[in-house]
Order: structure tokens, then C-alpha cells, then sequence
């Protein structure tokens, strides 16, 4: 019987293929080869099911940072690196780039601030600084920590919107480094 992390596999294959909106629970109790009755007795509607889809998402954005902090004693290597691994996720992120193109308009609560509705950027900020409260990265994030990864937090989500055309990933990171970075 599959576990609760099947499930969500499922799930994200499934809004990789159909988006969002399309996402049904039939689809994702045939993916993970389970009955409908089994999903609803995991997740009772579509809703928490997707709720938990979007929390393991942020979850696995802050693996990255909490992996990444490893190497804080070197500051400037681990801005970029952190900034590149996680553009490289999200360009990488079949579930994100198809919901993004199929359901902008069901997203954009996420993406625009309405108070008092935090936004995704505003979650994935708090959750950063959080993680490197106590890390030697904070004394080197200008103009301060929490300026610093909201505008980092920011470019990165720029770009999953509207992809750059001209700039790799590493350039932006560079970039990115260059602006929030200082010795």
C-alpha cells in the first residue's frame, strides 16, 4: 500500500501532465495505484491534498537552504549556490512549470499581495530566515538578512515567472550574489 509521500508523487505527476485545475482525485488514486476510497480516507478533499502538495514543496526549498548552510563559513560560495540550485529546482519542477502555464489565474492570490494574504514569496522568506537565523550567512546578507532573502527570494520567482532569455542560471546567481552579498 503506498505511503503518504506516493501519494504526493502522484499527485505532482499528475499537475505535471493536467495542471491544477484538471487535477482530480480518479487520476491521482490510478497514479498511485490506489482506490479513490483510500485517497479520501488520506486527504478528505482536493483542496488539503493540494495544501500538502504545496507544503512539501516548501519543504523541500528549505532541505535545500538547511543543506546549502553547510558551507555558510563560506558565504559568498553559498548565496550563489543556493540561488542556482534552487532555480535550477523550479525550472526543473514539472508540477510547478505546467501548473504556472495551465492555472496563472488560480495562482495569482499566491502571487500578488492582497492583504492579509501572505504571499509565496512572503512564506518562502519567513521560512529562510528562520532556517538561517543562527547561521554565520546572516552577518554577510546586506543591507540586512531579512532584505536580503526577500530580494533574493524575489529574483529567483521573477525568473520562474518569466524566464530569462539571455541570462543562464549561474549568471543570475552571480548577479543575485553581487547585489545581497558583502564581505
Amino acid at each position: 500500500m503506498p505511503d503518504n509521500d506516493d501519494i504526493l508523487i502522484a499527485a505532482r505527476t499528475v499537475i505535471g501532465r493536467v495542471g491544477l485545475s484538471a487535477l482530480t482525485f480518479t487520476a491521482v488514486a490510478e497514479e498511485a495505484g490506489i482506490s479513490r476510497a483510500t485517497l479520501y480516507r488520506r486527504f478528505p478533499s482536493r483542496d488539503e491534498l493540494i495544501a500538502v502538495v504545496v507544503v512539501a514543496e516548501l519543504d523541500e526549498l528549505e532541505r535545500m537552504v538547511a543543506n546549502r548552510l553547510r558551507f555558510a563559513d563560506q558565504p559568498q560560495q553559498t548565496i550563489t549556490m543556493l540561488v542556482r540550485e534552487v532555480l535550477d529546482y523550479n525550472s526543473r519542477n514539472e508540477a510547478l512549470q505546467t501548473a504556472l502555464r495551465t492555472d496563472a489565474a488560480e495562482l495569482l492570490p499566491w502571487l500578488i499581495r492582497t492583504e492579509p494574504r501572505p504571499t509565496l514569496v512572503d512564506i518562502v522568506t519567513e521560512r529562510t530566515l528562520a532556517r538561517i537565523a543562527d547561521s554565520p550567512l546572516t552577518t554577510a546578507l546586506h543591507p540586512d538578512p531579512a532584505t536580503a532573502i526577500e530580494f533574493m527570494v524575489s529574483a529567483i520567482y521573477a525568473e520562474l515567472l518569466s524566464p530569462a532569455r539571455h541570462l543562464s542560471h549561474a549568471q543570475l546567481a552571480d548577479y543575485i550574489t553581487a547585489a545581497v552579498y558583502r564581505p
